[in-house]
């Protein structure tokens, strides 16, 4: 029988806490049933990794049975691959070069010149977060002020995908959509009536092009941009900047040394690991780590451990802006984030900027972070605030 515990509710004021935590736990039980998440959880690395590299025996079919039926992250085999083909057009490399010129760019001009003349700034609120939704607003069309106002719903609606098994938070996650639904249909509907130009106009114009250009089609395209273009984005950027202020000498050569940028936020996003797991679905009986698991049954995938294992990652404790990591934050296999190109490409130029602006900020010593697994409500690792002195 499966040693039943509950890890993945957890809170330390050390950023490497839960890190530690579950590679800890890996040791003792590389398979448990978490009582919290309902759901039975594999932590050990070597599993893990063979598990998202195998969809024939593992896959996402989870979620084609709940919010995102339908959606990219559901589908599988060939119509897996004709969806995916479509979105990689989104963030191929000349659309994410317009992007950055033409969005990214002035999005972080104006939210540096924001802070510019504070003592003091929350960094969650005041950048890692207004950064991301700046660049969804005007990728999207869509009034900034709505895309926070819909926030809570999206954090909702989250929850119940990356939690399953958990009937009280996908029934609230049906709720959520209930309330956005109408707002998703319409804006679908406008695109495919009349593309407009942005990227939610490419996308009615390729769904048409392929022969999808319905409106429940477009609305499945526009709900999984939603959900995955910009709580990514916020939280492996209060990663990096948790990093950088809990590291002094890392954040002063990462701002001499600007190509350092890239390590750093990868190291970052290992170090503070803000990806919990992936909920997959078992196709045929299978044993992991000497577990059974029956065909049809479901299982969580901890993407947390693996960062933390000192045969990969040795002294994981350590943030080493010069260590060559490959975070699990974006999933790995076929079902590998499609918009992580555009997350890294925001999230360096936004460090980039921001560091070059203010060359004196620094931590609040003062006022420090206290990091969980549902930071403000997130499906997600991460600090509940980053307070940072600007001059």
């Amino acid at each position: 029988m499966l040693a039943r515990k509950s890890l993945y509710t957890f809170s330390s004021a050390d950023p490497t806490g839960f890190g530690h935590h579950i590679a800890a736990a890996a040791q003792e039980h590389p398979v448990y049933f978490d009582e919290g998440l309902g759901l039975p959880v594999v932590l050990r690395g070597a599993d893990v990794v063979a598990a998202l590299k195998d969809p024939v025996t593992f896959s996402n079919r989870a979620y084609d049975m709940g919010l995102m039926k339908g959606a990219l992250v559901a589908l599988e085999g060939e119509a897996h691959t004709r969806m995916r083909r479509l979105y990689n057009s989104f963030f191929a490399p000349r659309a994410l070069a317009r992007y950055e010129a033409q969005i990214v760019v002035p999005v972080v001009t104006q939210v540096v010149d924001r802070l510019a003349g504070k003592q003091r700034a929350e960094l969650i609120d005041e950048f890692a977060t207004a950064m991301p939704i700046g660049v969804i607003s005007a990728l999207f069309g869509l009034p900034a002020e709505s895309i926070h106002e819909n926030d809570a719903l999206v954090r909702r609606m989250l929850h119940a995908i990356v939690r399953p098994g958990d009937a009280a938070l996908v029934a609230d996650g049906w709720v959520a959509y209930e309330e956005i639904a109408g707002q998703l249909r319409e804006i679908s509907a406008r695109e495919i009536a009349s593309p407009s130009d942005t990227l939610l106009g490419e996308v009615a114009k390729a769904l048409i092009a392929e022969g999808m250009g319905t409106v429940a089609d477009c609305e499945r395209v526009v709900l999984t941009l939603i959900l995955g273009s910009y709580e990514t984005t916020i939280w492996m950027l209060a990663a990096v900047l948790a990093a950088l202020l809990a590291h002094p000498e890392a954040l002063r050569q990462v701002r001499e040394e600007p190509a350092l940028i890239p390590g750093a936020i990868d190291e970052a996003a290992r170090w503070c690991g803000t990806s919990l797991g992936v909920v997959r679905c078992v196709e045929k009986d299978v044993k992991i780590s000497g577990t059974d698991f029956a065909a049809g049954s479901f299982v969580f995938f901890s993407l947390t451990g693996l960062h933390y294992e000192a045969a990969t990652y040795p002294n994981p404790g350590a943030y080493e802006v010069r260590r060559r990591s490959t975070p699990m934050i974006f999933g790995l296999g076929p079902h590998y984030c499609v918009g992580a190109p555009l997350a890294r490409m925001e999230a360096k130029i936004g460090i980039k900027m921001l560091l070059a602006r203010f060359p004196a900020l620094r931590a609040d010593p003062e006022r420090t972070p206290v990091f969980s697994t549902a930071p403000r409500g997130a499906a997600t690792f991460g600090p509940d605030s980053l307070h940072a002195l600007l001059a």
